[in-house]
């Protein structure tokens, strides 16, 4: 899988334990718009999430997408478009937090379900969206300018930079 993007802080010494994390996120398009994942910091996102053991890539995309959205993953409709990684220093423990999202282009059954979100995503308001990509920039470039720069809003924000360049091609 290509890597689209690389995010590495640097403000980690290269000594201390690594927490490594596979997430896998779908691209889905419904309607010339993209599905995603909206909260009340202001931050839309690609639906998406960890792989938890045991799963394939396919399987966590389908549970997260399903999870999140309440639409179901079309198997055969999913194609690989690249991988964005991230190293920091953790925000919680002393250690280097790697994250790698794998990131798919996929298609849905046209009717959604009920979205099955954790206590915290229920208390943040996560809720899905339909949104334009630039529409989703300017959403999140809004978010980044007044909540200031995390490093997962910088993620979600330069993936669908990348995104836009792709889907302009």
């Amino acid at each position: 899988m290509n890597q689209l993007l690389l995010l590495d802080a640097q403000n980690y010494p290269p000594d201390l334990p690594e927490i490594c994390r596979v997430a896998v996120r779908g691209i889905i398009l419904l309607h010339g718009k993209l599905l995603l994942i909206e909260n009340d910091f202001g931050e839309v996102k690609l639906p998406g999430g960890g792989m938890e053991a045991g799963e394939t890539e396919a399987d966590t995309l389908t549970r997260e997408v399903r999870e999140e959205t309440g639409y179901t993953v079309i198997p055969d409709s999913i194609h690989p478009f690249g991988q964005i990684e991230e190293k920091r220093l953790s925000v919680h423990e002393p250690m280097i937090w790697h994250q790698i999202s794998r990131l798919y282009f996929c298609q849905v059954e046209p009717d959604a379900g009920e979205c099955a979100y954790t206590a915290n995503e229920q208390r943040h308001a996560f809720h899905r969206a339909l949104y334009t990509v630039d529409e989703a920039i300017r959403i999140n470039r809004a978010m980044l300018d007044r909540e200031g720069e995390s490093p997962w809003n910088q993620r979600e924000y330069r993936t669908l930079l990348l995104l836009k360049q792709h889907l302009e091609c």
